[in-house]
């Protein structure tokens, strides 16, 4: 929930963190936009998506004697015990979570962050010590950016605020780090995969244990008394696995699937055979051709904050399911993504020599943030929704990390656990599917040359205005510093080109490369 911002340092106007709270108005619903606090040392704001305790949720919040205040952006699982923990000494006001995190700072200071469990980005103003700490959650669910500018300190939930209001070099928040006073601490590390047991397939030794968390995780994040909760569903074994889990959880679970329109696609075959088994109700959304092609153009990188073709083009078809939700009254819904980043479900993985599997699903993970985090983030959000991410819970993370490497890949085969798992639960078509792409499970093109209606409309652009093209190629041949751009593929041409534009490359290390580049992929499995 949220979208956050702030300017830390003398001297304070509302002009500035209004200018970077305008470019993600998104974040939040309308009628919760713009609630802020104005000191001389410090500004806070926030457009709130109010999912817990609606009418008493305002932020920033502040202590008893105003001299620690709060924002927040995310959910905290644990806010109840945590609550209950702390009421002994703290009077609370409120039912929100974001009170909570207030109060376990005033008891904890910094290692108030040991304590939540959830996805957040966090910010506390302490005026006693003088003092800003920033937070990110674990798994890097929730992002948050950061800059210096004339002697001050600031920060966003999204980069285009900072890239908009300011000429300087932005900066990530890592995934489990705190910043405090321009120092950035870790708080916790991703452990190393086990590399020594052997997991027995038929005596199914990790199954109660494994299940149970994955449960835990579905559950948490669920507020029971919502009349419906919504999940994504494109009928591959991940995302049937968070539906199925839910569907024990609450009474009234409803998929939400994408498909191209008059086409019986993969995933709408899959999805329909899963909600007909579970009982549940299926909507299937089907935009246009024409409206994904025209939104990729204009809104694609700008909304993803990336130049990779297959973040934005699966951010896209995000998009268009979440805008659905939206519109059905959602404020939240839940997704399967992180799974083949625990699990090894990528096709580069499993055909990477055996010694060197493990190595790759570790950096997939380690990525993450950047990659389908991010993904699903922009494109949840863009329409003002929470995308929920059981797979990413911190408890199931460190058990997937326990589990030796033949629980991942065994031959052909890959997220060996989670399908053994749930395979007397789920029908054998859904548990042995194949991966198939978003876009192209969904009937809109597999991601190649002359197949994928992105590459479509990006070639008729192009055709259409030649100039263009020698405009976007030679400003990506001039800013390409890491060499990294395909310049024979018109759509990393065509989006880096609006990357560059929108100043997205002044965030450190924007240019570098993740593993979902195919000359990358090849250097990691060499």
């Amino acid at each position: 929930m949220c979208g956050i911002a702030g300017v830390f340092g003398i001297n304070q106007n509302d002009s500035d963190l209004n200018q970077l709270l305008d470019e993600i108005t998104h974040r939040g619903e309308e009628k919760y936009r713009y609630e802020t606090f104005i000191t001389p040392e410090i500004s806070l704001g926030t457009h709130r998506l109010a999912i817990v305790d609606e009418d008493h949720g305002q932020q920033p919040f502040q202590s008893q004697d105003k001299l620690v205040t709060t924002i927040f952006n995310g959910q905290i699982y644990n806010h109840n015990e945590l609550r209950e923990n702390l009421s002994g000494e703290f009077e609370f006001n409120s039912t929100c979570d974001t009170e909570v995190i207030l109060n376990a700072y005033l008891k904890w200071g910094k290692d108030f962050v040991h304590y939540l469990d959830g996805q957040f980005a966090i910010a506390v103003y302490d005026k006693r010590k003088g003092e800003l700490i920033l937070a990110r959650d674990p798994m890097g669910i929730k992002p948050l950016y950061y800059s210096y500018h004339l002697g001050k300190l600031y920060f966003a939930s999204e980069i285009k605020s900072l890239v908009k209001n300011l000429n300087s070099e932005i900066m990530e928040l890592s995934p489990g780090s705190l910043w405090i006073n321009s120092q950035q601490e870790k708080y916790f590390t991703l452990g190393e995969f086990n590399s020594e047991k052997k997991f027995n397939k038929e005596k199914l030794e990790y199954t109660p244990i494994l299940k149970e968390a994955l449960r835990n995780a579905v559950e948490k994040r669920i507020i029971k008394n919502d009349h419906k909760i919504a999940c994504l569903l494109s009928g591959g074994v991940d995302s049937s696995i968070v539906t199925y889990l839910a569907s024990q959880v609450h009474p009234n679970v409803i998929a939400y699937t994408l498909s191209e329109p008059c086409k019986n696609s993969e995933d709408l075959q899959a999805s329909a055979m899963l909600a007909e088994f579970l009982n549940i109700k299926h909507v299937v959304v089907s935009p246009s051709v024409e409206e994904m092609s025209e939104f990729y153009l204009k809104y694609g990188v700008y909304m993803t904050e990336s130049f990779e073709p297959v973040l934005v083009r699966n951010a896209v078809a995000y998009h268009f399911v979440c805008r659905q939700l939206a519109k059905d009254g959602f404020k939240y819904c839940l997704n399967g993504e992180g799974a083949d980043e625990l699990f090894g479900g990528y096709d580069f993985i499993r055909e990477a020599p055996r010694e060197r599997q493990d190595e790759l699903i570790r950096h997939s993970l380690s990525i993450i943030h950047n990659s389908y985090l991010k993904m699903a983030d922009r494109a949840s959000m863009y329409t003002t929704l929470e995308a929920r991410v059981p797979y990413m819970d911190k408890a199931f993370v460190n058990l997937a990390l326990s589990l030796p490497p033949n629980a991942r890949i065994q031959e052909d085969t890959n997220k060996i656990a989670l399908r053994t798992l749930f395979q007397d639960k789920l029908p054998a078509e859904i548990i042995y599917r194949k991966k198939v792409g978003m876009n192209e499970g969904a009937g809109f093109g597999i991601n190649r040359p002359n197949q994928s209606i992105y590459y479509q409309a990006v070639k008729s652009y192009y055709e259409k205005s030649p100039h263009q093209y020698n405009q976007d190629l030679a400003l990506c041949t001039k800013e390409d510093d890491q060499g990294n751009i395909d310049f024979n593929q018109i759509e990393e041409v065509y989006n880096f080109a609006r990357f560059v534009e929108l100043g997205f490359k002044k965030l450190k290390d924007s240019t570098r490369r993740l593993q979902l580049n195919t000359s990358l992929r090849r250097e990691l499995a060499a």
